[in-house]
């Protein structure tokens, strides 16, 4: 189980960038995973990088919690990126 360790967003008129980064507590001498977050053009409307080449798959747990945050955070503010609700649609 992951851990959110931090969390930075920016934004402009119409984009957005930052990290995300996890600890896992079982293994507290690990390095932090650490996931880019980049506006994209179509839906999602953004792109995940994982800093770790090795984990770039979605399933990794760092890709799928910075995903779900990301999806929350641009589901309750859209217009920050030029969007609207109906962009987002619930799950």
């Amino acid at each position: 189980m992951l851990q959110l360790l931090s969390l930075t967003l920016a934004y402009d008129d119409t984009r957005f960038f930052g990290s995300v980064m996890f600890t896992d507590p079982d293994q507290p001498d690990d390095k932090p995973a650490t996931v880019l977050i980049d506006h994209a053009e179509e839906p999602p409307w953004f792109h995940l990088t994982n800093v770790d080449p090795d984990s770039q798959d979605p399933a990794v747990s760092a890709m799928v919690e910075a995903d779900r945050i990301t999806r929350f955070l641009l589901r309750y503010t859209p217009e920050r990126i030029g969007r609207t609700p109906a962009d987002f649609p619930q799950p």
